[in-house]
């Protein structure tokens, strides 16, 4: 891989994975335009991890609040109303990691197999469409993240699992559900920006073993570029989701995914 190469794939990594267009869908496309069909595994753990310290930048006081609470539980200090409900997200988000780790478990070698062509990236793209219209359509936003419940957690990652199939947005499918069951914008946001945590990670622990074989065979050099990008962009690309999600303006990003499905299916790219 080249540092061009790396440059352009981590900028694509880091946008599209928390912009509602589908990360997977974007870097299956663009390997196949770059050709970059061998050698990447190692490439594609490290832009995750970037885009892991990405959010933990942008979310840095709710994840401190997190883990103060996780610590108080683990100590079984006494805790305030305010404490016990971090205490009880930290639950939600365990809860969403069951769904998830078995779709994602499940779907996995058929995914890496099957579904990087053509013929599947187009409608997950239209699907990926459909999801966007429908939060954006039908969510009141009336429910805090007070509110939330186990069921939500539930169906929320249970969409995050899906999104293992390219082209199928993971940030667009667990904000639309997270919509469409009413939560406000801020927490539907925060909700699926924190399953994405333990999810990504152990996606990328799966790897690691595998992906270490590839590093001697290349330079470092692509690696440190495509990890920066992935976390300047990423930042930028979460702060735009927050934006778009509590302005409404997700139709934009469905009409997109709607124009690229559509162009693959009909044959373009591929």
């Amino acid at each position: 891989m080249t540092w061009l190469e790396a440059l352009l794939l981590g900028i694509l990594q880091g946008a599209t994975e928390f912009l509602p267009i589908s990360s997977s869908g974007h870097l299956a496309l663009g390997q196949q335009l770059l050709d970059l069909r061998e050698g990447t595994l190692f490439f594609d753990v490290v832009v995750h991890v970037a885009t892991l310290v990405a959010i933990s930048i942008v979310l840095r006081h709710r994840l401190l609040t997190l883990l103060l609470a996780g610590w108080n539980f683990l100590r079984r200090a006494p805790a305030d109303a305010e404490l016990r409900e971090h205490q009880r997200w930290l639950g939600l988000i365990a809860i969403a990691s069951v769904p998830t780790a078995l779709i994602g478990l499940g779907l996995k070698d058929w995914t890496e197999t099957q579904l990087r062509e053509g013929t599947f990236l187009g409608p997950a793209f239209l699907t990926t469409a459909a999801l966007l219209l429908v939060g954006e359509r039908l969510g009141r936003r009336n429910r805090s993240g007070g509110s939330m419940s186990a069921l939500d957690a539930l169906l929320i990652g249970t969409a995050q699992g899906l999104a293992v199939i390219p082209g199928i947005s993971r940030s667009g499918a667990t904000v639309s559900t997270a919509l469409v069951r009413n939560i406000d914008a801020e927490n539907a946001v925060d909700f699926s920006l924190l399953i994405s945590l333990p999810a990504v990670a152990g996606a990328a622990l799966l790897t690691l073993q595998d992906a270490f074989s590839e590093l001697s065979s290349g330079s470092l050099a692509p690696l440190a570029i495509g990890f920066v990008m992935a976390l300047a962009t990423g930042v930028i690309a979460v702060r735009a989701l927050q934006w778009a999600t509590g302005r409404r303006r997700l139709f934009p990003f469905a009409l997109y995914c709607a124009t690229l499905g559509g162009v693959i299916s009909l044959g373009g790219f591929f």
